[in-house]
């Protein structure tokens, strides 16, 4: 039987200087103030807090002393990326400007989303416009029609005039009887 020692895939990481534990949050180990490992050193991402900037653990989401934040989220993608960092890990769009284009790219799709739409219904909309223009041609052919002028002739037809008085009189003869 072989025992494990602190090498082995038990062992917790220690710091590479001194040998004491590793917290595994910051990159300075807290008792001799070195860096507990030349990798954690390289990939260290400072604290954005201007009163901590204390150097964390890459893959950390917050610091380890003032529980500022580390990392952003990209507004494309959503995943997450150190804030120390130009553009985003996972899709590469860069973080400056990102809101503004993204509202942009939104603009755009919205607008060839409504070109579309249009395409689609013009040809709909052109024939009812058709045919309520056709309708109302036609509405206002056969309200105008000679058929419908037919009733006022029949009121002139039956206009009596039989009331009518001849009173002009004074001697004149309209009839010509002499």
């Amino acid at each position: 039987m072989s025992q494990q020692g602190p090498t082995g895939p038990d062992a917790s990481p220690t710091c590479s200087n001194c040998g004491a534990p590793d917290d595994g949050e910051l990159v300075t180990c807290r008792f001799c103030k070195q860096a507990v490992s030349g990798e954690a050193s390289r990939t260290a991402i400072p604290c954005p807090n201007p009163n901590c900037r204390m150097q964390c653990r890459w893959g950390k989401q917050k610091c380890g002393q003032c529980q500022a934040w580390l990392v952003v989220s990209c507004v494309f993608c959503g995943s997450l990326s150190p804030h120390n960092t130009s553009n985003c890990l996972r899709c590469n769009e860069a973080f400056a400007g990102a809101a503004q284009r993204k509202a942009q790219h939104a603009q755009q799709q919205q607008h060839h989303q409504n070109m579309q739409q249009a395409s689609v219904w013009a040809p709909v909309a052109a024939a009812f416009a058709g045919v309520a223009v056709g309708s109302a041609v036609s509405h206002g052919w056969h309200s105008h029609s000679y058929d419908s002028c037919s009733s006022v002739a029949d009121s002139v037809d039956t206009f009596d005039n039989s009331s009518f008085a001849d009173d002009v009189g004074g001697g004149f003869d309209v009839g010509g009887d002499d």
